[in-house]
């Protein structure tokens, strides 16, 4: 198939609670081996998720490495970044911690 030297996926909200993780995790793995399978070897895949439960259980990280181990591909996570600073999080809402982005370097 095709591939690009960059690829982002950024899906809607897959997990809008804890009891939907299970469900969240298939769809995440499998939209992240699917972006995993178009980017090029040297290239940068960007995987977001603006589900808090994926976001605070740390999951999102853990679906990418099982993505790239089921399509052979090698990855390195170059940078882990949440929300810009147009949407402060409050330490006293926990719950607003809910973006996250992984850009991670693909072989």
């Amino acid at each position: 198939g095709k591939q690009w030297d960059v690829v982002v996926l950024d899906p809607p909200k897959l997990a809008p609670s804890r009891k939907d993780l299970e469900r969240a995790r298939i769809k995440y793995k499998k939209l992240n081996k699917a972006g995993l399978q178009c980017v090029r070897s040297g290239g940068l895949l960007l995987s977001c998720t603006c589900s808090a439960a994926m976001a605070q259980t740390g999951e999102l990280l853990a679906v990418i490495r099982t993505a790239a181990a089921e399509t052979g591909r090698q990855v390195t996570v170059v940078s882990v970044s949440g929300p810009g600073g147009d949407h402060p999080v409050s330490p006293a809402y926990q719950e607003g911690q809910y973006l996250t982005a992984y850009l991670i370097a693909v072989n």
